[in-house]
């Protein structure tokens, strides 16, 4: 059989989600690192001028990563006067203080700058980008704040849901121009609803309070292509059906800690693709401890659409030739992968209509 040629960021990425046979896995970093952590490596020798994100990943050599964020507040939006706390707390307050503040022009939101650099950085062929926005858990909580926002599922049910369809009509307009103007190859919805034992909700309100709004937002995103990935810390187990119910095409960061085990997402949704669940506490441990968790997920990679990452960002206690380490095994492993038996399915936005 003949050796797949080198591929570009973005086409492996693609093939590898729809099942396709690729050159070898991706090899990326979905987050930020630490700032802690970035600190403690330029003491160990990293040059101050590879210290910046996308720097870091050319430093190392992954293939690139980069994120796009946006958010439907604006300048005039207030500001909590902690981290948690809300700046709303009924209806009135929302009406009145809250809402004119929000929701600025789709056109707004991204500058002609960056859209450029987008472009010209897609087309150099090292770098995939995401397009992040937050989730209908995460959004409703920074108005509500984080306590408050739990029990407005049941003090202010009506009121949820109205700025749910708000939002989501927003986010409509929103990915209809940006999606015009630029092909990302994946986006996220920031979420964070789960803890170490699990959702912090049940799937009654998932499908009362947030599935409605992302049957409404989701086919338009397949409309373009986009696969979409669900970004929820902590135990997702229960919820990666949740998900799958509303058309996700993927979830991550698949944290180790929490008692993820990505193995059995990919018995309950191997439509789904996954990204992270490289155990960080490892890392710490030199080379043999991260070799043998390569080995623990080498399986997960070859049966699915699982792309190994750090399921979070690297802790402070890695050193910087630790993490050189680290990158040479994600490459290691990553070109063991190339699912040439073509027995992958592919994800939901890539399935032939």
């Amino acid at each position: 059989m003949s050796k797949i040629p080198e591929m570009t960021a973005s086409e492996r990425f693609k093939a590898y989600l729809s099942g396709k046979e690729v050159d070898r896995a991706p090899a990326v970093e979905w987050a930020p690192w630490w700032h802690l952590t970035v600190n403690r490596w330029l003491e160990d020798g990293l040059p101050r001028d590879a210290a910046g994100y996308e720097q870091l990943q050319g430093y190392f050599g992954l293939d690139k990563c980069l994120q796009t964020s946006v958010t439907a507040k604006t300048g005039a939006t207030p500001n909590p006067p902690t981290y948690g706390l809300g700046i709303m707390d009924d209806e009135d307050d929302y009406e009145t203080k809250v809402k004119p503040t929000l929701f600025p022009s789709p056109e707004s939101v991204i500058s002609e700058e960056h859209y450029s650099f987008l472009k010209t950085t897609h087309e150099r062929g090292d770098t995939l980008h995401f397009f992040t926005v937050e989730g209908f858990f995460w959004y409703p909580r920074t108005l509500f704040g984080i306590e408050n926002h739990l029990y407005s599922f049941y003090d202010y049910p009506e009121l949820y849901k109205q700025m749910c369809d708000e939002y989501a009509d927003w986010l409509v307009e929103l990915f209809r121009y940006v999606f015009s103007k630029f092909r990302f190859d994946f986006m996220s919805f920031a979420e964070d609803m789960s803890y170490n034992n699990g959702p912090m909700i049940s799937k009654a309100l998932f499908d009362e309070f947030l599935a409605p709004f992302y049957k409404k937002v989701i086919p338009v995103i397949h409309e373009y292509g986009v696969p979409v990935f669900i970004d929820s810390d902590g135990d997702i187990t229960m919820a990666v059906d949740w998900y799958a119910s509303v058309g996700a095409d993927g979830m991550f960061p698949l944290e180790r800690q929490a008692g993820v085990d990505v193995s059995l997402y990919l018995d309950k949704q191997p439509d789904m693709a996954f990204l992270g669940h490289f155990d960080k506490m490892c890392m710490k441990f030199g080379e043999e401890a991260m070799r043998n968790e390569f080995e623990r997920i080498l399986p997960s990679m070859r049966r699915g659409k699982f792309i190994p990452s750090v399921d979070h960002q690297t802790p402070p206690d890695v050193p910087l030739d630790y993490y050189k380490i680290y990158v040479k095994l994600l490459k290691e492993y990553a070109a063991k992968v190339t699912h040439s038996d073509g027995n992958i399915t592919p994800c939901p936005v890539f399935r032939e209509k």
